[in-house]
C-alpha cells in the first residue's frame, strides 16, 4: 500500500515559513547533540548582540535565560517545540551559525521541491 504524500503548507506562506524553521532548529539539535561544543555558539550570539545593540531586547533576556536556567537537553528540546510558544521563541533563536550555509539551504531547498 502507498504511503500518503505528505501535505504541506503553502510555499512561502507563514506557516511553511514556521514549518522550515522548525525543521532548522531540529537539524541544529541533531547537530549539537553530535558536537556540543556547538551549543556555546548561542551564547557568544547573545552576548556579542547585546555587545553591538547596546542592551539585550525582551526576546534575547529570554533566550539568555533559558540558556543559563536549563541543561543541554531541555533547551534543546525548548527550541523544537512544536507549539506556538516553540514558534514564537524560534522567531529570536541566538542558534543561527549552526548550520552551514549548505545544510540550510539543503532544508529550504526540500521543502520547497517537495510542493513541486
Amino acid at each position: 500500500m502507498r504511503k500518503a504524500a505528505r501535505k504541506f503548507p503553502p510555499v512561502c506562506s507563514h506557516q511553511w515559513i514556521e514549518f522550515v524553521d522548525l525543521m532548522a532548529h531540529r537539524a541544529m539539535a541533531r547537530k549539537i547533540r553530535r558536537e556540543p561544543k556547538l551549543f556555546n555558539r548561542a551564547r557568544r550570539n547573545i552576548t556579542r548582540w547585546e555587545k553591538s545593540n547596546r542592551g539585550c531586547p525582551p526576546a534575547l533576556r529570554e533566550w539568555k535565560a533559558i540558556l543559563g536556567d536549563n541543561d543541554l537537553n531541555t533547551v534543546l528540546r525548548i527550541m523544537t517545540r512544536t507549539d506556538e510558544e516553540g514558534n514564537r521563541l524560534r522567531q529570536s533563536s541566538p542558534f543561527c551559525g549552526i548550520l552551514t550555509d549548505r545544510e540550510r539551504e539543503a532544508i529550504w531547498t526540500r521543502y520547497d521541491q517537495e510542493q513541486a
